[in-house]
């Protein structure tokens, strides 16, 4: 089995001496990018300048990285606070509901420099699904806004000679056979529940059916892609299934399963994962299931520093099947909620997205 796409590209960014482990030059390059980050960020955002203020930011390892605070769902509702350009260089704000405390709307900004960052993790972890001459079907609520999931990966893989087609997520048995009509995909992206829809609705639909059957492959993401989903859908179609983890706040791209779907492969020089425990907020090792907190490096527009996004996950050691030496990122089981004075986990619900 060929190591997972994503090692050859975060290799040739990250740099150093080719000599050294893969892990030992990805570390070094987040560190550097960290520095960059926690310095762009004092110096631009109003709330990392007070949070961050007499801090020592020369920090070399995660250890060091723990003592810095939290960012919380709370905190992103005064996303302007949190700006690091003009809001006339701001290419594209994302408005999401929450069920935090208040209830107010948290908004992520972006920079065309973020989007082309996601656009080039896009390009590279797309092809072991989807090829030159070949058509993608998007089926994910909401990606056909400008400058979402579906324009983005159609700038990532048009100039690879994939045509990029966006689809009704309300996959009903109708729009599903007209999307593959209309389309004649060779692999599709949809939440858990559409690509569940598709699987029903092919059952009782012999031309749909044969239509999935032509699939090369399909990519769950924005939501719980249960195990045995995942091998109904491969055995029915006779395809490649893979998963992916992503946030809007992690710029849509996080993590993504390689075929030997052992854990997701992240977007190391892009997100940097810790696991902490959700009560105390210590740092866990790999392997215990905690909350995931992510500090996004090389982001232009608004940079989250240590953000606890509530996802319970845990890091998987590596080296994966596929020959990766790289941690992965495992199963996300459902989300920590604070009830009174504890914190429990709660299965995500089917069809929610992460």
């Amino acid at each position: 089995m060929k190591p997972c796409v994503l090692d050859d590209w975060i290799a040739r960014e990250c740099g150093g001496p080719e000599s050294l482990p893969l892990p030992v030059r990805v570390r070094a390059a987040q560190m550097r990018l960290l520095r960059r980050t926690l310095a762009h960020a004092a110096a631009h955002s109003r709330y990392y300048q007070k949070t961050l203020a007499g801090r020592d930011l020369r920090i070399d390892s995660l250890e060091e990285l723990a003592r810095l605070p939290f960012t919380t769902v709370d905190d992103l509702r005064r996303w302007q606070d949190f700006l690091c350009i003009s809001q006339g260089d701001v290419r594209r704000v994302v408005t999401l509901q929450t069920s935090g405390s208040t209830g107010q709307p948290k908004r992520l900004a972006f920079s065309e420099h973020d989007l082309r960052r996601t656009i080039a993790f896009f390009a590279v972890g797309m092809t072991q699904l989807v090829g030159p001459g070949q058509s993608l079907l998007v089926l994910l609520p909401g990606a056909d806004r400008p400058d979402g999931v579906t324009d983005l990966l159609r700038q990532a893989l048009s100039p690879a000679d994939v045509r990029v087609e966006g689809g009704n997520p309300a996959a009903t048995p109708a729009s599903l056979r007209a999307d593959f009509e209309r389309v004649r995909p060779d692999t599709v992206i949809g939440g858990p529940e559409q690509l569940e829809a598709l699987l029903r609705a092919a059952a009782d639909d012999s031309v749909l059916h044969a239509a999935a059957c032509r699939l090369r492959g399909a990519l769950s993401s924005g939501g719980v892609f249960r195990p045995e989903l995942q091998e109904r859908i491969a055995a029915t179609f006779s395809c490649l299934t893979l998963d992916h983890y992503g946030l809007t706040e992690s710029g849509f791209g996080g993590g993504v399963q390689c075929p030997a779907r052992e854990g997701r492969h992240l977007r190391e020089l892009d997100c940097l994962v810790e696991i902490v425990d959700p009560v105390t907020g210590d740092p866990l090792p790999e392997g215990r299931v905690g909350e995931l907190v992510l500090t996004t490096l090389q982001r232009e527009a608004m940079p989250l520093i240590r953000y606890r996004t509530g996802d319970a996950a845990s890091l998987l050691p590596g080296p994966c099947a596929c020959g990766s030496p790289l941690h992965r990122l495992g199963p996300v089981p459902g989300r920590y909620v604070r009830e009174g004075d504890d914190v429990v986990l709660r299965a995500v619900p089917k069809g929610a997205g992460l």
